[in-house]
Order: structure tokens, then sequence, then C-alpha cells
């Protein structure tokens, strides 16, 4: 994999409707962990329509180009990973190509809430190539549509899109990645009609059960083979889907709390798209410097869990909300 790559922008774009959650409230889901219960208030931003989401794609897409001065006439290849796409011909992308008419190669990346880390890891392969100079990587969620509206699983999510633009000018350096199979895990289902997705009480007990294995497992042969030991590390984002994830996550890697990173609370579940708002919303933080280690953890039940080593430097971030519906 090319060592000189990096990441130089990146936009997110979010629904402008708004929900306020009191975790206190609402009932109890398969992800729930009872002796973790959940307080305060949490964000969620959603769509009205789910198709919407080819704009919040195109919209993050112009953004992360336009703050470094760049169009898609520039771009190599677009990489782009959906949860989920309205059809298997992923309407979405070909809707996108035509309304910025874009003549690269877009590349649709069907692997759920891992598919965003897999889509990024894809993305940086793109270079292997030498008249690769430029790589657009897009992770967007519009999965709370796919949720009957009476699943109690709605509470944690929400819509939107992300887009990080890979390069082979200096900027966020990625240092290394590592993929780890999960198909140990149940995936998700349909209901009796065939109308919308769910979740087992079962499969959910059993990400409560394994998931710090994962986490360690990913995460600690990413640090052994790019040299470093998990105490080099500055900040870990875990996928953090629902509000147990920090707690559980620091048990796992035996870190100090403080270097868990989560925006749970501030924007629910965004699914593939989760990492790289968390990666945005770090940008904000005073506390991060320059050249500090961070990991990124992606992962979705039955398919994959990926983490990916980055080496801090400030670059370009905005996250928009943008009127969509």
């Amino acid at each position: 994999m090319n060592r000189d790559i990096s990441l130089i922008s990146c936009a997110g774009s979010l629904p402008e409707n708004q929900l306020s959650i009191s975790c206190e409230k609402i009932p109890s889901n398969v992800f729930s962990a009872g002796n973790l219960p959940p307080s305060g208030h949490r964000q969620l931003w959603r769509l009205n329509k789910k198709e919407n989401i080819t704009r919040l794609i195109e919209n993050s897409l112009v953004t992360a180009l336009q703050q470094i001065n760049m169009n898609v006439k520039e771009l190599d290849s677009i990489i782009v990973n959906l949860v989920w796409p309205g059809n298997i011909l992923y309407e979405e992308i070909i809707l996108l190509a035509r309304a910025l008419n874009i003549s690269c190669p877009v590349i649709p990346v069907s692997l759920g809430t891992a598919g965003g880390m897999t889509a990024l890891e894809l993305g940086w392969n793109q270079f292997a190539s030498k008249n690769c100079n430029n790589v657009a990587v897009i992770a967007a969620c519009n999965y709370a549509h796919w949720f009957s509206p009476d699943d109690p699983v709605r509470s944690l999510l929400s819509d939107g899109a992300a887009c990080a633009i890979l390069s082979r000018e200096p900027g966020m350096h990625l240092v290394h990645s590592h993929t780890i199979q999960t198909y140990n895990y149940a995936p998700l289902q349909f209901d009796v009609h065939g109308e919308y997705i769910k979740y087992t009480k079962e499969s959910g007990e059993f990400i409560f059960k394994h998931l710090p294995e994962t986490i360690y497992d990913c995460c600690y042969q990413l640090c052994r083979e790019a040299g470093k030991e998990i105490s080099d590390i500055r900040y870990f984002h875990i996928y953090d889907p629902t509000h147990w994830v920090r707690e559980v996550s620091e048990n796992a890697l035996k870190v100090d709390g403080g270097k868990i990173f989560t925006i749970f609370d501030k924007y629910g579940s965004l699914g593939p798209a989760q990492n790289l708002f968390a990666l945005m919303e770090l940008g904000s933080k005073e506390y991060i410097s320059e050249n500090d280690l961070v990991v990124l953890f992606g992962f979705g039940p039955s398919a994959t869990a990926t983490s990916i080593l980055l080496r801090w430097s400030n670059i370009p971030f905005s996250i928009q909300n943008v009127q969509v519906d």
C-alpha cells in the first residue's frame, strides 16, 4: 500500500431536521446494555425522505473539493458507501454523476456500516496506479428509514453524508490499515412482511458480548503492524452507534477514557459516515496536536471491521446543515 498518501480535506452534510431525545424516556432496544443505561440527551438528524440522501452526498463532495480549490474534473475516482442504496443499481450514484457531470469512475462499496472505513481503504489502494493523484471517498447513511417506525432502534439513528479527499499532496498522513472478518456476528434480517430491516435481541446481545474482543484484535494488530503500541495513540474513535461503546472500548484497549473519542450524543449513529464525522469533530478540538496518532475503527456485523491509523495534521474541515426536504 502506498505510504505517501494523505487525507487533505473533509466535509460533512446533515439535514436541517434535528431531534433532541431524552434518553431516560425512550424504550430499550436490542442494543441496550442493562448495566450501562443511557442518560442525558442525544441529538438525531433526519431526512423526511430517504431518497434525499443524494443531496447530502452531493453537498459533502462539492464542499470538500471547494475547501481545497478543486473540482470534480480533477478526481481520478470516487468511492461511495451508502447504507442503504434504494436498489441494486445504486441509483443514488447515477443521480450524483449526472448532477455533477462526473466523468471519472464511481465505485460503490456495499458493506453495511463497515463500508465507510472499507471505502477509505479502497480509496487509498487506488494510488497503486502512478496515474492516480486524487480520490474522493464518500460515506453516507439514511438507514433510519429502513427500520419500522415503531422499532426502538430508530431512536439511535441519524441521516448524513461525509466526504474525504485523498491525495499525494501533504495532509493528514495515512499510515496503516488492518481489516478482520466479522462473519460470526448475526446479519440483519427482514421482518415477516419483507418491508423493514430488523435486529434480533440475540444478535444485539452477541454484539455487546463480543465487540470488545473485535475492537482489541483489530486495533492491536493495526498498531503492531505499524510498529506502534496502543499507548502511542492519542485518540481512538471506535464506531459508536450506541452510548455504551466508549466504556466498552476503554476496557477493551486498557486506555484512559479520555483517549476514546465519541460523538454519539451529538449525532446519534451515522452508520458508515460516523468515523469521518468523528475525525472532523476532533479537528475542532484544541487538545489535538500536529503529528498526533489517531485510530479510526469501523465495524459492521457479519461483514468486516477495519482500523486505520492516521498521523494528524490540520486540514480543512466543515460540517453543514443542508435544506433538502
